[in-house]
């Protein structure tokens, strides 16, 4: 996050890049006191595919950000039993 002072929240998207579509969005602080390092997880439509993260400017382009990136899960295993279900 950018140093500086806390003046407003900004609003940012994450774009499913193959089909140019909004899957989901978080609002951040638009600059922070010190640095820090902050994980959030996101429910999105498909984990698969290619993500960015970043805001629209006023023609309505996404501009990716540079400071924050999106990252795909390692895959989750099923709890509980596992094995074969058919006879």
């Amino acid at each position: 996050m950018p140093i500086g002072d806390t003046t407003e929240n900004v609003p940012y998207f994450i774009l499913d890049t193959a089909k140019n579509a909004v899957v989901g969005q978080v609002i951040l602080p638009k600059a922070v006191k010190r640095s820090l390092a902050v994980a959030l997880t996101v429910k999105v439509p498909a984990a698969a595919g290619s993500f960015a993260i970043g805001t629209f400017d006023d023609g309505g382009n996404f501009q990716a950000c540079s400071f924050l990136r999106v990252e795909s899960p390692a895959v989750e295993r099923p709890d509980g039993a596992v094995g074969s279900s058919g006879r």
